[in-house]
């Protein structure tokens, strides 16, 4: 078996808990407490972050075992209103039917039960895009696991498939073939390259000499990716066009529209949908007042979409 699909189990971002009370049901519920980490996995395009010892977004929801009431840990204080209480725990009721295993929700799900807490609690569009947003990376997560080398970015995303090309070019034996194959999809993944991803993965399983727990976590990684991870990617989406919506018709700061627009331009084109990607991100590029961070990937994403 490959050493990649050991390397998440050996790893592990420092995290503690404490026992406090569901602010819903009364039960006693987990909140989590990062007590350290690292920003040594790099970051990818729609400004997911990662550390090379695991990541603290798998922990940061807490789920209310009986009522399934889920809020960032630092929420889990909040007093929720009488007013709001049965709606809420009707919306959750029917969000149970959906869940894979209602008893044992999965990471992102426990993220969407949070995404449909707070918009009970009347959080914004913004606020709402940020919660599916990190449901999808936890899906990514499942996918890649950890790049301990790094991987700042596009740019340099770019360049590790690049000379992994040339590494392919080279006779290789079939076990670092499949070595390099496999981590050119997750990096390729981890850029929003769907086309290239799928690539690598068929030619890794037409390697042929696979064992069980390889043919697992190419199973898993296309789950996540065809599947899971979308679905937030869509949710967030969808939210993202509603608060582009306000943010029009209120004061706020550029630079929030501006990030907004490129979250948006990201997630298209993740999702495929280069044209409006296109878009949006040329939208970025002209905002003076935009992260220079962002408006860099802005204008590296025109130039691969031939803007």
């Amino acid at each position: 078996m490959l050493t990649w699909l050991m390397i998440h189990a050996a790893l592990a971002t420092g995290v503690t808990h404490t026992e406090v009370t569901c602010p819903l049901d009364g039960e006693a519920i987990r909140q989590f407490h990062q007590v350290s980490t690292n920003k040594h996995g790099g970051y990818d395009s729609d400004l997911a972050t990662y550390s090379s010892r695991g990541q603290f977004r798998t922990h940061a929801i807490s789920t209310c075992p009986q009522d399934l009431l889920s809020l960032y840990g630092e929420d889990l204080g909040l007093e929720i209103p009488e007013t709001v209480k049965a709606p809420l725990q009707a919306a959750l009721a029917r969000a149970r039917e959906d869940l894979t295993e209602p008893d044992n929700p999965t990471v992102w799900e426990r993220y969407g039960l949070a995404a449909v807490t707070y918009r009970a609690l009347g959080r914004g569009p913004l606020d709402l895009a940020g919660v599916y947003l990190e449901a999808s990376w936890t899906a990514r997560d499942e996918a890649v696991g950890i790049y301990v080398g790094g991987l700042e970015g596009p740019r340099a995303a770019e360049v590790i498939l690049q000379a992994g090309e040339g590494e392919l070019a080279k006779d290789l034996t079939t076990e670092s073939r499949k070595l390099v194959l496999y981590n050119l999809a997750r990096v390729a993944h981890r850029t929003g390259y769907g086309v290239e991803r799928d690539r690598y993965l068929s030619a890794f399983e037409a390697t042929g000499s696979l064992d069980a727990a390889e043919h697992r976590a190419i199973e898993r990684f296309r789950a996540m990716a065809h599947d899971v991870e979308p679905r937030y990617q869509r949710l967030a989406v969808a939210e993202l066009r509603k608060a582009l919506e306000i943010l029009q018709i209120k004061d706020l700061p550029p630079a929030v529209t501006a990030k907004t627009q490129f979250l948006l331009a990201d997630l298209l084109r993740r999702l495929g949908d280069n044209a409006e990607a296109l878009h949006f991100y040329k939208l970025t590029a002209k905002q003076a007042e935009a992260d220079p961070q962002l408006q860099d990937m802005a204008a590296f994403f025109i130039d691969k979409l031939g803007g």
